[in-house]
């Protein structure tokens, strides 16, 4: 659903910029980390944390693993918002940018995420 939003928004409205904006302290990927200890979630933090596992670096503890999860899962969602077929030809011409940035809770400030 909401692919099919910012399809929309890029090829009728002709949007030239998504930003995919993660956060320090994100909850969804802490209970996606703390799931894969075998904790039990609710479905509805389920459906996200299925999608922000592959984004978990098991090499990483505790507040590290936390916070390069929240990282590594903006990068995965602009890489796949990159690639999704009705945005990709507009990314390779130049139309459209597809950025990701982290805000940063403790002092206020985003900054990208290469």
């Amino acid at each position: 659903m909401l692919i099919r939003r910012l399809n929309y928004g890029v090829l009728e409205l002709g949007v030239p910029l998504i930003v995919v904006l993660g956060h320090q302290g994100c909850g969804a990927v802490a209970s996606a980390v703390h799931a894969e200890a075998g904790g039990e979630l609710p479905a509805h933090i389920r459906y996200l944390a299925d999608r922000i596992r592959p984004a978990i670096d098991h090499r990483l503890q505790g507040k590290a693993r936390i916070d390069a999860a929240a990282t590594e899962n903006v990068r995965r969602v602009r890489a796949r918002l990159a690639d999704e077929p009705d945005l990709a030809a507009r990314v390779a011409d130049g139309r459209l940018a597809v950025a990701g940035a982290r805000y940063e809770l403790t002092s206020q400030r985003v900054r990208k995420v290469p």
